[in-house]
C-alpha cells in the first residue's frame, strides 16, 4: 500500500509494523486469530486500552485499531516515576487481571508457544506487560496496552508480577537507571503504592514478583523465537541478577 508509514517502537526487534490510516498492520502468525479473539473479548467487556481487533488484510497481516499515545521514554515520563504513577500501574494490572480472568478461552486456542485454554487455577495473560508495551496520554494516564503476541495461559498473577518488577523496580540501581530511572527510586514507597493499586499488600506482592522472575528465566532458557533474541542479549542473565538482588533486598 502506498499510504503505509513504518511504525517503530521500543521492542527488541523490528517487527514490520506499519500504519495505514487509523489502523496498524503487523505480520501475523498461527497464534494471531486467538489474539484477535482475546482482544475482542477485552474490548467488548470494557477494557478499551487494548487495541481493537480488525481481522486481517489482503496480505494476511493482522489489522488493529491505532491507539494514540506516548511511550515510556528515557528517562521514564515523570508521572511513572511518582508514587501516584506506581499506584496507577498497579491498578492497571488489577483491571487487566480481572478482565483476563473472565475470558472464555476456546479449547482449541493456539498461542505462540502453547495451545489450548487455561488449566484450573490459570488464566490467559498478556505475557509481556512492561512499560515498553504501554502508551500514556498527555495527562500521564495509561492509554494503551500493546503487543499481545506473547499472550498465553499461565499464572494469573504473572502480568502483575512482571509490571511490578519494572515499576518498583525489583533490580539494583544500575539496572534501574538503564531502565529509565535517572535517580535511585524509593522502592519501599513504590512497592506500597503499586501493591495498593493492585489490591495487594507489599508482603503479598513480593513473592509474586519472585515467581514471575523465575518463570521469565525459565521461558528465556527453554524457548526459541523472540526468546532466542532475549538470550542473545543476555537478558536471562539480567533476570537472574534481578532475582538475586530481589531476594537480598526483600528477605526481611
Amino acid at each position: 500500500m502506498s499510504d503505509e508509514t513504518p511504525l517503530h517502537g521500543a521492542g527488541l526487534q523490528d517487527r514490520g509494523l506499519v500504519t495505514v490510516g487509523d489502523t496498524v498492520r503487523r505480520p501475523s502468525g498461527a497464534w494471531s486469530p486467538s489474539v484477535q479473539h482475546l482482544l475482542g473479548h477485552l474490548r467488548a467487556t470494557g477494557f478499551t486500552r487494548a487495541p481493537e481487533p480488525l481481522g486481517f488484510d489482503s496480505q494476511g497481516r493482522e489489522v488493529l485499531g491505532f491507539l494514540p499515545g506516548h511511550d515510556a521514554g528515557w528517562p521514564m515520563r515523570p508521572r511513572i516515576r511518582t508514587d501516584e504513577g506506581a499506584y496507577d500501574l498497579g491498578l492497571l494490572a488489577r483491571q487487566l487481571r480481572e478482565a483476563l480472568a473472565a475470558y472464555p478461552c476456546p479449547a482449541d486456542a493456539r498461542w505462540q508457544f502453547v495451545t489450548g485454554a487455561p488449566d484450573p487455577g490459570q488464566a490467559v495473560q498478556h505475557g509481556d506487560l512492561g512499560p515498553w508495551n504501554l502508551l500514556w496520554d498527555d495527562a500521564g494516564a495509561v492509554a494503551g496496552v500493546l503487543d499481545w503476541d506473547l499472550a498465553e495461559p499461565g499464572d494469573p498473577w504473572y502480568d502483575t508480577g512482571f509490571l511490578a518488577w519494572f515499576t518498583v523496580p525489583f533490580m539494583d540501581d544500575e539496572r534501574a537507571h538503564a531502565r529509565g530511572y535517572p535517580a535511585p527510586p524509593d522502592r519501599p514507597a513504590r512497592l506500597a503504592a503499586f501493591a495498593a493499586g493492585a489490591g495487594l499488600t507489599p508482603a503479598e506482592l513480593i513473592p509474586i514478583v519472585h515467581r514471575t522472575q523465575s518463570e521469565f528465566a525459565r521461558r528465556a532458557t527453554t524457548r526459541d523465537g523472540i526468546w532466542r533474541t532475549i538470550r542473545d542479549r543476555g537478558l536471562h542473565e539480567s533476570t537472574r541478577a534481578d532475582q538475586r538482588w530481589s531476594t537480598r533486598a526483600w528477605e526481611n
